[in-house]
């Protein structure tokens, strides 16, 4: 297929969106989703030509994993976004199983796209080519091809180039999967972004004393924060569930300090960045104002995505919103991007056992919760439960219709809970952890005036917006 008969493919599948679309309960009021098929893992987070710029996983011919290509969208503020022509299409030999996730990096004036080609046989098996591309300040995308075959001592499962400059040399951590079935990340360096030099396995399985039953670490992104290196990865894993193999959807973030020369990473300390239903693969850029900012894929490809409502509207999934990461006590804290405040409107605060409060898109914090014993709900489907000892998201499996719960074991303090049509994100003590997760129930599928709804065995100060995309 060339890339003139893909892009006519997806000009008639965005023309031919369901009618009902127009009157979707689901589409996020200011959270970034697709306009027609399933939208996966972020790409090539930027800020370029004075715009931030948000490359996706996008597969824009239908609601299902494929071959995927890789969408755009710019923005000024994270928060209206302007969708772009088609940016990568799995055209060519050495991406005909699709255009597999990757970085950006801006040089000479252009951004350059790192990006994994994927290959699968028909008789079985796969390899991966690492490929670049450049956009130019005018908007065109120009392949430049492969810059790497499938390294030696690996399986097909290599991908998801991460590149940065350090010094007078680029780097690029790959995920992948070893020939003894371990999850790794390995380490590479180049002077001119085409040839580059394996510098070795500097985390996962074996490595440095780490001892686990991960076969493949996805989505890797390494980058300095506040003094330190930080590592974020996506560990693959088989665990049992009801007497079912079931593959794991965690991402871990690890704070260390990476040893260029030596190609050693020493880790300090290791967490999971999400607690909640939905989110995986996420990706950080810096801005130009220096700040750490994170976007994430709100899915995962669990054998309950075919449940999701949306599909029947023609599209799937969605991202979260940017974050703003920062250390503090060694550990990594999340906070909702500051351009995220401008969407407040309708301001109420009070000091209550339980209140209800409007809004479909809204904010809600609620302090002086110091050993509080609460409940707050956010959907027929989706209630967060507060205790001492922890927070956790209760939801109802959309394919079975019981009830699953997902905790962050820890005193919280503080919640400040972002919610939109079928979404929410939880900010636990000023970011120290978050759950983020969708909801289908009533409350985000009828326009009712009931947001939040929280009661609680002392009272607690809230305040609380209604937000406007």
């Amino acid at each position: 297929m060339t890339d003139t008969q893909y892009l006519l493919q997806t000009i008639e599948s965005l023309l031919n969106v369901p009618k009902q679309g127009e009157h979707d309960p689901y589409r996020p009021v200011w959270h970034f989703a697709p306009r027609v098929g399933l939208l996966n893992d972020p790409n090539g987070l930027s800020f370029y030509n004075g715009e931030y710029h948000l490359f996706y996983q996008w597969n824009p011919l239908e609601c299902e994993h494929g071959a995927k290509a890789w969408g755009l969208a710019t923005s000024t503020d994270m928060i209206h976004w302007q969708h772009k022509p088609l940016a990568l299409a799995p055209t060519e030999e050495y991406e005909v199983s699709g255009c597999y996730s990757g970085s950006a990096i801006e040089v000479d004036g252009k951004l350059e796209l790192f990006y994994t080609g994927n290959v699968k046989y028909p008789q079985g098996g796969r390899t991966a080519y690492q490929c670049r591309a450049q956009l130019s300040e005018s908007g065109e995308v120009n392949k430049l091809g492969p810059v790497m075959d499938l390294p030696a001592g690996y399986s097909g499962h290599v991908r998801d180039p991460k590149v940065w400059r350090h010094g007078d040399d680029y780097y690029m951590v790959l995920g992948a999967e070893d020939l003894q079935k371990r999850g790794v990340v390995i380490l590479y360096r180049s002077r001119d972004l085409t040839t580059w030099q394996k510098c070795g396995d500097i985390y996962g399985t074996d490595i440095n004393g780490k001892q686990d039953n991960n076969f493949m670490l996805e989505c890797p992104d390494l980058f300095p924060l506040d003094g330190k290196d930080v590592l974020i990865t996506c560990p693959k894993t088989w665990i049992d569930i009801d007497g079912k193999a079931t593959e794991t959807f965690d991402v871990e973030v690890t704070i260390g300090a990476l040893d260029y020369q030596q190609a050693d990473y020493q880790v300090e300390s290791t967490c999971l960045l999400d607690y909640g239903f939905d989110f995986y693969a996420p990706q950080t850029f810096e801005d130009a104002d220096g700040r750490r900012l994170l976007f994430g894929w709100m899915g995962k490809p669990d054998e309950y995505e075919p449940y999701q409502p949306t599909k029947a509207f023609g599209w799937i999934h969605q991202m979260t919103c940017p974050r703003r990461l920062t250390i503090s006590n060694n550990e990594v804290l999340q906070q909702p991007a500051e351009e995220l405040a401008t969407m407040r409107r309708n301001h109420l605060s009070g000091h209550c056992l339980s209140t209800s409060l409007a809004g479909l898109s809204a904010e809600l914090l609620l302090q002086d919760i110091n050993g509080a014993t609460s409940t707050i709900t956010i959907a027929d489907d989706l209630v967060l439960e507060v205790t001492p000892s922890g927070v956790t998201t209760k939801r109802k499996n959309l394919k079975t219709g019981l009830w699953q719960q997902k905790t962050w074991p820890g005193k919280a303090t503080s919640l400040q809970l972002l919610r939109d049509s079928s979404c929410v994100e939880v900010f636990i003590n000023r970011g120290r952890a978050v759950m983020t997760s969708r909801m289908f129930g009533k409350a985000s599928g009828v326009k009712h005036d009931c947001g939040f709804r929280f009661e609680s065995d002392k009272p607690m100060s809230y305040q609380h917006w209604t937000l406007e995309g």
